[in-house]
C-alpha cells in the first residue's frame, strides 16, 4: 500500500525520528599540512611554482595558473600589508576586526584577526602564540598587529 494511503493527513509527517551514523575525517592535505607545520614553527609558508616563478598563499599542491605540481615551500613575511579590513560587532561593546593580509611577491594572502587598529595599506606582522601553546592550527597566529 502506498504511503499516501496509510497517512490520514499531511500533518502525520511533520517529524521523523531516526539516527544516521556518520564518521568522517578531513585532512589538511599535503600543502595544508606543510603550512600548518610552518605555523607551529612560527613561520608562514607559501607554495612556489617553478614554472610560473610564483609564490601562492595559501599553498596548494598544483599551480592555479599552469597546473604544474608544487613541491617547494618558502617562508614569507613576517611583514605583510593590509589589503582589506572589516569589523564585526555584537552588541555595543563586543567588536572584532579582521584583515586580509598580503605579502610582497605572493599571490593570495591570509584572512585573520586584527590586533589593534589598522587600515588598508598598513604594514602588519603576525603575533604567534607561545611555542608551547601551538597546535598546528591557523589559531597559532593570535592575529596581526601594526608593524612597530
Amino acid at each position: 500500500m502506498p504511503i499516501e494511503e496509510r497517512l490520514e493527513s499531511v500533518a502525520d509527517v511533520m517529524q521523523w525520528a531516526d539516527h544516521i551514523p556518520l564518521h568522517y575525517e578531513y585532512t589538511a592535505g599535503v600543502a595544508g599540512e606543510r603550512f600548518l607545520r610552518g605555523l607551529m614553527e612560527g613561520r608562514i609558508l607559501a607554495g612556489y611554482c617553478p614554472s610560473c616563478n610564483e609564490y601562492s598563499l595559501p599553498p596548494r599542491i598544483y599551480c592555479v595558473r599552469c597546473y604544474g605540481e608544487i613541491t617547494r615551500f618558502a617562508k614569507v613575511g613576517p611583514v605583510g600589508k593590509v589589503s582589506a579590513v572589516t569589523t564585526s560587532r555584537r552588541g555595543k561593546s563586543d567588536e572584532q576586526s579582521y584583515v586580509f593580509v598580503t605579502f610582497k611577491g605572493v599571490r593570495g594572502g591570509i584572512v585573520h584577526r586584527l590586533l589593534g587598529r589598522a587600515r588598508a595599506g598598513t604594514e602588519v606582522v603576525p603575533s604567534f602564540r607561545p611555542k608551547s601553546e601551538r597546535t598546528g592550527s591557523i589559531l597559532d597566529i593570535q592575529g596581526f598587529e601594526s608593524k612597530r
